[in-house]
This record gives structure tokens, C-alpha cells and sequence, in this order.
């Protein structure tokens, strides 16, 4: 695959990211499972976040901060998402601008711009609280036609099909896309979101998608299991290209009846920050490698080194630089 002239362009949601470093006992006291990811209401989020020190705030979700990510390897790139007219708004928007990624959005009044509080434990694990907003109302108005029409690579997220809405504009893009002879990568999101769209998924494994991404915890609420030969058996009859991250052991790579594994980089406890970001990165270094026409092994080393190097520091983002 090698498509350098066209774009690699995402769609989902359009989030900032608000940051607090909390302890074990302040992260219990506020009720929430250790490094879930729970929906919740504006007002739920004001609350907490006045009971927390918000100390940095970055625009994210998982395909913007992707796509944030392959802007940063030099490969051009696009985002379709929908935010609100507002602040949040104006900081998702201007991350885009500065790192050069073509964004046509018109922003909508009537909700505010999703945003998600994430508190840190001090072992570095993430623990997430999402106002969705104006992120879930992406629709087929939303897309707009040049923009698509510059597209490689088109790359969606499984919290679409949350929104009706947002997976028909996914799903007439990617007929797009393909029609014009691109591709359609695709990410599980996680666990509960494959259990509620099980159904749904399985069957774009055959009609809408060519590469598929997920960890560990994804594929086993997809496929039933992680372990490698038996992902391989049930992946063998599908035609795509699949990576699954393993965190520490690495990601397996499948492909009809090819197999490999790329080993995860050694990186000392000391130097690890913050694991936000991790996997999000992984399918940045991936997708544009595999868009440069290198071997799915070298994608999948250049994701891992965009991993690796994320989760230095704070964000789920590159620095700029």
C-alpha cells in the first residue's frame, strides 16, 4: 500500500482532554473504577472537576489524537468530527490548524464541545470521564467532498456506531473511499463497545474494512480469545490486514494466512509518564507506515516507536516538534 500523495484521514470524536493527577485514595473517594471509561453529564463533570486540579488540557480523542500523531511522521492528513461553538471548541480546532491537518468544520450551538476529564494515578494508569456533546452528532452533511475526495485512507473508531448518525456518515465515507481505491482501517475502541456492536462488527470484518486494529481486551470480546494461533484461525477466512497490541509483549500481526510479531520496546518503569495516548499513537506509527508502502512488520515498528515515545510524557499527543 502506498498512497503518499493522498490523505490519511480520520473520523470520530472531537474531544479535549482535561488532566488531574489524583492519589489511589482521592480516585476511590470520587467513585471510579480504576482505568475505566465512563459517559457522563456535563454537570458530573463540573463536580469533579472542582474537586480535582485540572493542570493541563490538550484536545484528544482516540482517532484525532491519531491523526495529531501521522500529521507529526509528515504525512498529510484530515479529520471529519463535529464540535460546538464554544472555547473547547476553539482549542480542538487550533491543534489541528498548527499541525497542518485539514479540518472543515462548521460548529454547532446547540451542544458544547465533548471534552473528557482524565485523572492519573501515580502508577500512570488513566481513568476517563466523558461528556460527549457536540461529538456524537457527526453526520453525512459533515463530510465534506473534496476533502474526501484527497483520501487514501480513511480511519474510523467502533464509539461511531454509538451514534446512528455518525456510523452512516462512516459508512457512506468509506464506500467512498474504497470505491475510489482506498482503504478503510478501523480501531474496536474497547471492549464494551464490541460487546454492544458485536453483531455489527463481525460483519464489517467482510464488507466495509481492510485494516483492523485493537488490543488485547478488543479482540477477545470480538473473537472470543487473544491467543495468537487461535486469532489467526478465525481471522484466516477474512481479507484484511489486523494488528493486535499486547502492551508489554508486543503487537501480532495477521494476514490471511501471514503471521508476525513486532516485540514492544524495553522502557524502564521511571521513564514512563503516562500511558494515555499509547495505543492511539501505536495506529498513528502503523497506518502511515503502511500508507508509505512499507511492509506491515516496519509499519508496525514505527508504531511502536510512536508508542513508546507518547507515553514519555504527558498527552496523548506528539509535541509539535
Amino acid at each position: 500500500m502506498s498512497q503518499t500523495t493522498k490523505l490519511i484521514t480520520g473520523m470520530g470524536a472531537a474531544l479535549v482532554d482535561l488532566f488531574a493527577h489524583v492519589s489511589e485514595a482521592e480516585l476511590a473517594a470520587l467513585g471510579s473504577p480504576k482505568a475505566s471509561m465512563s459517559l457522563v453529564e456535563p454537570a458530573r463533570s463540573d463536580e469533579m472537576q472542582k474537586a480535582v486540579h485540572v493542570h493541563e488540557s490538550q484536545p484528544g480523542g482516540s482517532i484525532a489524537n491519531s491523526i495529531a500523531g501521522i500529521a507529526a511522521l509528515g504525512v498529510a492528513s484530515g479529520f471529519i468530527g463535529k464540535i460546538g461553538d464554544d472555547a473547547l471548541g476553539a482549542v480542538f480546532t487550533d491543534a489541528f490548524t498548527r499541525a497542518n491537518v485539514r479540518f472543515p468544520v462548521t460548529p454547532m450551538d446547540a451542544l458544547p464541545t465533548g471534552h473528557c476529564l482524565v485523572l492519573v494515578t501515580p502508577d500512570a494508569e488513566r481513568t476517563m470521564h466523558t461528556v460527549l456533546g457536540a461529538s456524537v452528532t457527526t453526520d453525512t452533511a459533515d463530510i465534506d467532498a473534496a476533502l474526501l475526495a484527497d483520501t487514501g485512507l480513511l480511519f474510523g473508531e467502533g464509539y461511531l456506531w454509538d451514534s446512528p448518525s455518525a456510523r452512516a456518515a462512516f459508512l457512506a465515507a468509506a464506500n467512498g473511499v474504497r470505491q475510489a481505491g482506498g482503504k478503510v482501517a478501523f480501531s474496536l475502541a474497547d471492549g464494551l463497545c464490541v460487546t454492544r456492536h458485536h453483531a455489527d462488527f463481525m460483519a464489517l470484518l467482510d464488507s466495509h474494512i481492510d485494516i483492523l486494529l485493537a488490543n488485547e481486551g478488543e479482540i477477545t470480546a470480538l473473537l472470543g480469545t487473544d491467543e495468537p494461533d487461535a486469532v489467526a484461525e478465525k481471522l484466516a477466512a477474512h481479507h484484511l490486514l489486523a494488528a493486535v497490541t499486547h502492551g508489554a509483549h508486543g503487537v501480532h500481526l495477521y494476514a490471511g494466512t501471514r503471521r508476525a510479531h513486532v516485540p514492544a520496546q524495553n522502557i524502564a518503569a521511571d521513564e514512563i509518564v503516562d500511558l494515555t495516548g499509547a495505543g492511539d499513537q501505536f495506529a498513528a506509527g502503523f497506518l502511515a507506515g503502511l500508507h508509505q508502502g512499507k511492509p506491515m512488520e516496519d509499519a508496525a515498528a514505527m508504531g511502536v516507536d510512536a508508542a513508546s515515545a507518547v507515553i514519555r510524557h504527558i498527552g496523548p499527543r506528539p509535541p509539535l516538534d
